[in-house]
């Protein structure tokens, strides 16, 4: 995740938060409506065909799963998986054609007992919801998706209203909050962490629930891509905008290189005036590193805590810091430590290419910094968009600089004053 592009999005949704505060106006009013209706007292004495899909919609008030599955569908969708996430409905199947009352065998041994455990264990997800006992409602035997839909429903301002498995991992991926827990986890634990992400941020956290989980699939990072569609394309202009996929979870490990000289002759080619005949859009691979470098970030910063947690030193593990989500001013993206407790400044780059020749930008504060700063470290990252990133940590090749690394100014800065 790269703070600027987030902001960047930020400020574009909220010139349209009036915009879309007014499209979903009808759509917070019918969720206000529905659990007006349906409040504890009319689920307790529900009947099942005031429950079940497949009976419609009634002529007046509301079906509990039509509602939530079809009427509020823009709120969270649930669509595309079985009606056996309700527990009980009424329709059909491959094998058997018959429409009548089907049941997950976990709620009982009729659909009739089926349906008063479905029943009982709503009201008791919404006593859990309403005083946030995340274990209760992990515990609650309705189906994952159908207890999100639910949750968000009745309480928008506490729980995200996003459901797909696929879609919370591609979340949590894409804001670089993916860990071993949390992507073999239940999904309450994945849309916890998504919810504390909003609250966390300067921004988002003055935003409903709601609100930011529209800017997330329809501004930053963005829908899923759909399956089957590739994330290059060269001649999709939008290609080298787009984040890159990244696996969850991926294992980096420490890698050794040794520096070499250079084979000038190989690196550039030269024209009669000294440059290369093919030009370089400075600006296109800037924003395409960009990209790479944030998730290199994220691997290095775990890659950190787990050499220090490896090394008996839990307390400076815990101490580990990604600054560059702060500022990009200090001149290195990661504070970390050697074990002794002395602080390790460390500077990240990423490729997707295999360990070898490290080839960069970087910028004229870095290269100050590097200068100025004790105990700094270069970490390139090699496959960073593997399961199996390698990292080379570099001791500060800066200072002094080496013969064997080559330095091209490819941008000016330029004062033209005027009158």
């Amino acid at each position: 995740m790269n703070l600027h592009d987030l902001r960047e999005a930020q400020a574009r949704f909220e010139n349209r938060k009036d915009e879309i505060t007014e499209k979903r106006k009808p759509l917070l009013k019918l969720r206000s409506d529905f659990v007006r209706y349906f409040d504890r007292q009319r689920i307790k004495t529900m009947q099942i065909d005031d429950y079940v899909i497949g009976v419609g919609a009634p002529d007046k008030g509301y079906n509990f799963c039509y509602a939530l599955e079809r009427q509020l569908d823009s709120l969270g969708r649930m669509l595309g998986a079985t009606a056996f996430k309700f527990g009980v409905y009424y329709g059909r199947t491959k094998e058997d054609e018959n429409y009548k009352y089907r049941f997950a065998s976990r709620f009982g041994k009729t659909y009739q007992e089926a349906f008063k455990e479905v029943r009982n264990s709503i009201l008791h997800l919404l006593d859990a919801g309403e005083v946030e006992n995340l274990e209760a409602i992990v515990k609650n035997p309705i189906s994952p998706m159908f207890k999100g839909k639910i949750l968000s429903t009745y309480f928008p301002e506490r729980y995200l209203n996003v459901f797909s498995p696929d879609h919370l991992n591609y979340y949590l991926i894409k804001l670089d909050l993916d860990t071993n827990n949390l992507i073999s986890g239940d999904a309450v634990y994945k849309r916890e962490a998504l919810i504390a992400f909003k609250n966390q941020d300067h921004v988002m956290k003055e935003w409903s629930v709601d609100f930011f989980a529209h800017f997330l699939y329809g501004e930053y990072p963005g829908a899923p891509r759909k399956e089957g569609i590739k994330d290059e394309n060269p001649h999709n202009l939008l290609t080298d905008y787009r984040i890159p996929h990244f696996p969850p979870n991926p294992k980096p490990t420490f890698i050794d290189l040794k520096i070499i000289a250079p084979n000038e002759g190989r690196l550039l080619t030269h024209s009669g005036n000294g440059l290369s005949h093919k030009r370089t859009d400075y600006e296109k691979e800037a924003r395409k590193l960009r990209k790479l470098g944030d998730r290199g970030e994220k691997i290095c910063m775990d890659l950190e805590i787990r050499r220090l947690n490896e090394a008996g030193r839990k307390d400076l593990a815990k101490r580990v810091e990604r600054v560059s989500l702060k500022s990009d001013s200090l001149g290195y993206d990661i504070l970390s430590f050697e074990v002794d407790g002395s602080k390790r400044y460390i500077e990240v780059k990423a490729t997707r290419s295999n360990a070898g020749t490290a080839n960069f930008f970087f910028t004229a504060n870095e290269f100050q910094k590097a200068m100025k700063i004790n105990n700094y470290y270069l970490y390139v990252v090699y496959e960073v968009i593997s399961i199996s990133p390698k990292v080379w940590a570099i001791k500060n090749p800066f200072k002094p600089k080496g013969k064997d690394i080559i330095m091209t100014p490819v941008n000016y800065r330029v004062v033209i004053n005027a009158t």
